[in-house]
């Protein structure tokens, strides 16, 4: 029996020791000189930004050169050839849409394409011989009734004006009056600026933002809601008979302070808004590792970052994205292959999820979240890599009133929500064993702007990873120079430690996602 006992002991030991000699030979596969290769080449100028729509088409480039190296590792593809499609659909106003007055006898009075749609939607709406419904600076009684009407609303406040107009667009104070107007079910709402402002300054900082081409997913958009348009000073002169009238109009209702709608007599509107639309193909890639476990390698634990940027500025200089997102990008692919090399290999299935368009609104996230390669309640973990690139520089204290400024070498953002309490302190302890310091107080709102949110918000529990802003976000000064591969190899090590554990836990408790 003692040496029974004897020889099952020295089993153990050799079995351990065996385990720690391959993680350890795993780990090492995570260098900087593969980081700075894989990163150099991704944040190119050859690639223009990795956005939709560039000359070069970098977006695919890249995705091309993320599904060779998930090959060249060794992953299992999680969808024929590594790319999982997301279906987009890019809309852009047609010029030929238009806003016209006529009188009731139906005679034109004026037409203009001079518009910007602001209800975000990008579809086609058509309305005809509408009437017309004055209501100010959008001040009016509750009991005031604009249902099936158009409704034509000032920008800027009643308090004041004309000596307080305000030329430039205050979104939220705007979208304050959308909203209150919206819930009298009006047909539409048409903003109209400032009369004061003669060189139309809000119009044209609006018009530079809304009518460029935006994108969704595919089959996603919808109908529902009430067109909002924002306009010149002219159409409501128009309606109201006469250059100057409207500014004329608004001084008596911000002298008088009345908050009666004015229904206008003789003038209609009709509207054609028509939208250009292309459908595109982006791609996310998709590689895993198989667990070991019979039954638990039908869960999985998710690293996932996006790889697509913000393209090329209108003077050519290209926005290279190292550290957003090229940093995190290059991170997964460095941990990818360091469990691909592991034997043996983790109980849970191991998925790295490259996505794309997070920069046009997390569509490849969202789209996973949709069609994911392992269900999401089987899905344990999802981490997020985004921008873990940076150590803080003098010059970053521009974000100094931001509660996510660059970290220093040791600082790490770590954000996890509520769905399985334990996961903060798991990471708590391997930083710890690390040396990196871990700062768990951003705000709960950052939980929603990155391609996490599409996980959280389905109840999977997630920890998003980030060094923090710097000087260079969002601008053509962020280059691989810039990048602290140390601090990059080091978030790489961490996440191969943390998915390990994760993935080899034998249980894990999950709260249950709230409907």
């Amino acid at each position: 029996m003692l040496l029974q006992k004897t020889a099952f002991t020295g089993l153990f030991w050799i079995l351990f020791f065996f385990n720690v000699f391959a993680q350890n030979s795993a780990v090492d596969k995570i260098d900087k000189d593969g980081l700075h290769e894989h990163l150099s080449y991704l944040a190119s100028d050859e690639l223009q930004g990795r956005c939709l729509g560039t000359q070069a088409n970098g977006l695919e480039m890249a995705a091309n050169y993320i599904a060779e190296q998930a090959e060249k590792i060794g992953l299992k593809p999680g969808f024929p050839a590594y790319s999982q499609k997301v279906p987009l659909v890019s809309s852009r106003p047609d010029p030929e849409s238009f806003v016209e007055v006529s009188k009731e006898n139906g005679k034109p009075v004026f037409r203009t394409s001079d518009f910007i749609r602001l209800d975000g939607r990008m579809e086609e709406e058509v309305l005809s011989d509408a009437a017309i419904v004055m209501v100010g600076f959008g001040d009016i009684d509750d009991e005031t009734d604009v249902s099936g009407n158009v409704v034509l609303v000032a920008q800027g406040k009643a308090k004041g004006f004309p000596e307080s107009a305000k030329f430039s667009w205050h979104n939220r104070e705007e979208r304050r009056k959308i909203r209150s107007l919206g819930e009298k079910n009006p047909a539409a709402i048409v903003l109209v600026t400032c009369p004061r402002d003669r060189h139309n300054h809000a119009f044209n900082e609006l018009k530079a933002w809304n009518n460029r081409e935006s994108y969704s997913l595919a089959n996603t958009q919808t109908n529902n809601g009430i067109p909002v348009l924002v306009a010149l000073p002219r159409l409501a002169d128009k309606i109201l008979g006469g250059k100057g009238q409207f500014e004329k109009y608004l001084v008596s209702v911000a002298a008088t302070g009345e908050k009666q709608a004015m229904v206008v007599d003789d003038r209609y509107i009709s509207m054609e808004s028509k939208v250009i639309k292309n459908e595109i193909n982006a791609r996310n890639i998709v590689g895993y590792v198989e667990g070991s476990d019979p039954v638990l390698k039908n869960e999985c634990v998710v690293f996932m970052a996006h790889y697509d940027h913000v393209g090329v500025d209108q003077s050519g200089d290209v926005y290279n994205g190292a550290d957003d997102n090229g940093s995190g990008t290059v991170a997964i692919m460095e941990v990818a292959e360091a469990f691909a090399s592991l034997d043996p290999k983790p109980k849970r299935s191991i998925v790295f999820l490259w996505v794309t368009s997070e920069e046009l609104g997390m569509f490849g996230s969202n789209y996973y979240s949709q069609h994911p390669l392992f269900p999401l309640d089987k899905t344990v973990t999802c981490f997020n890599l985004d921008m873990v690139g940076r150590v803080f520089e003098p010059h970053d204290t521009i974000w100094n009133k931001s509660p996510k400024k660059v970290k220093d070498f040791d600082g790490l953002y770590t954000l996890s929500n509520n769905a399985w309490p334990e996961l903060a302190e798991i990471n708590r302890q391997k930083c710890e064993e690390m040396g990196l310091v871990p700062d768990t107080a951003l705000p709960d709102y950052f939980l929603r702007v990155s391609d996490h949110y599409n996980f959280h918000k389905n109840g999977v529990p997630v920890l998003n990873y980030a060094t923090g802003y710097h000087a260079d976000y969002h601008q053509v000064g962020d280059d691989v120079d810039k990048i602290n591969f140390d601090k990059l190899k080091r978030v790489a090590e961490l996440c191969f430690w943390m998915g390990l554990d994760i993935a080899n836990r034998q249980e894990i408790h999950r709260k249950i996602k709230e409907e």
